[in-house]
């Protein structure tokens, strides 16, 4: 049976609104340390569910909304989210550096890449993943190193992490070859690290037990 590209989508935007929804409702209890990824999250699901009805209204490209939201805006909530949980004096001057990389990155895309804002930059893409990853990486080393192990089951930004970890990594190979696989198993891919990801971050908003607000 083939992969009814269009009901996947459907049940991963209701899973994106689920998940907005639980953030929204558990915000006092998640603390405002997570208040830039959840910014992020936010503006991600609402390009997505609102570029979804768009082009299904008016079939124009919706590249434009992508790059800007998506590439640039949400990446760099994502990457100030991990400056932000940084704490080591070192790692906290390597995430800033990561930072500049990620502004220069643009600068640079739009150098190279004629039509930037018109298409979607698969380019650009990589290597926001790539910062993001390494930002990952940083944060899991200052983790395991610290108190917080011991309450790891609870700890949101863990469970946010491992969320991201899945759904980055998981899609470069897929991106990669895109032009090489069926369109059918592309976007049912994507929707297995898409569910995957959306589940993991539903149980850490629920295993989540900070009661403190910064």
């Amino acid at each position: 049976m083939n992969w009814n590209i269009e009901i996947g989508k459907q049940i991963s935007m209701i899973l994106s609104i689920v998940v907005m929804i639980l953030m929204i409702i558990k915000y006092r209890k998640t603390g405002k340390e997570n208040l830039f990824f959840i910014i992020g999250y936010l503006l991600f699901s609402l390009i997505d569910i609102f570029c979804y009805f768009y082009y299904k209204l008016t079939s124009q490209p919706t590249d434009l909304f992508y790059v800007i939201g998506f590439l640039m805006i949400v990446f760099f909530l994502y990457l100030l989210y991990y400056y932000q949980l940084l704490y080591v004096p070192l790692l906290k001057k390597i995430q800033a550096g990561i930072l500049v990389l990620f502004v220069l990155n643009i600068a640079v895309m739009f150098y190279t890449e004629d039509h930037l804002l018109h298409h979607f930059s698969f380019n650009m893409l990589y290597v926001d993943i790539l910062l993001l990853l390494f930002s990952i990486i940083l944060f899991l080393y200052q983790t395991f190193n610290s108190d917080k192990i011991l309450e790891i089951n609870n700890y949101l930004p863990f469970w946010i992490s491992v969320a991201l970890l899945i759904l980055f990594i998981g899609s470069i190979p897929i991106l990669f070859f895109r032009a090489t696989v069926s369109e059918s198993i592309y976007f049912l891919i994507l929707f297995m690290l898409n569910l995957t990801s959306n589940s993991i971050l539903i149980l850490g908003l629920i295993w989540n037990k900070q009661d403190r607000i910064i």
